[in-house]
């Protein structure tokens, strides 16, 4: 069953998606948890086989940056839910060190996780802990950052100094 709200086909192409006046592009993002199990939404990236991301995606010209959000949570982990606040504002760069996005990320406490999403063909969705959401996204640095930032992580990570 699809989300009422989004289509079922996930949105494709770029000449409606943000881009600051340095045309860097920018993303909207999620930490999604879920309150019954306090483990936090996961995807397979669309990339790299074995590499996992936080659900994030281009941020449309017709949308809120927090409806984008919802949208590519949605649309990449099948999952519904209500922005709780925001996280931060962090770079993605490319393999040269220049600035490719700025990822826009909002805590998402998960409503509704759905059997069926539009990318479920290509993408694998894992509910993790802390530890496991830090291990799992060590090849994204910025992810980590904004784990680490979300109150998801600043109630479970174990190893702040103070």
């Amino acid at each position: 069953m699809s989300h009422p709200d989004y289509p079922t086909e996930p949105r494709v192409g770029r000449q409606n998606q943000v881009y600051d006046h340095n045309d860097i592009r920018q993303i909207s993002g999620s930490i999604a948890v879920d309150p019954k199990t306090n483990k936090v939404l996961i995807i397979s990236s669309s990339k790299y086989e074995n590499v996992w991301v936080l659900p994030k995606g281009g941020w449309e010209n017709d949308e809120t940056r927090e409806e984008a959000a919802k949208r590519e949570t949605y649309e990449e982990g099948g999952v519904k839910g209500v922005v709780k606040g925001f996280v931060g504002n962090f770079v993605d760069y490319d393999y040269m060190g220049n600035p490719k996005s700025h990822v826009w990320f909002y805590e998402l406490e998960v409503q509704h996780i759905y059997e069926r999403w539009p990318e479920e063909d290509f993408r694998q969705r894992k509910w993790c802990t802390f530890e496991e959401a830090m291990q799992l996204l060590r090849f994204k640095p910025y992810m980590q950052k904004a784990l680490l930032a979300s109150t998801f992580g600043q109630e479970n990570n174990k190893n702040i100094d103070n």
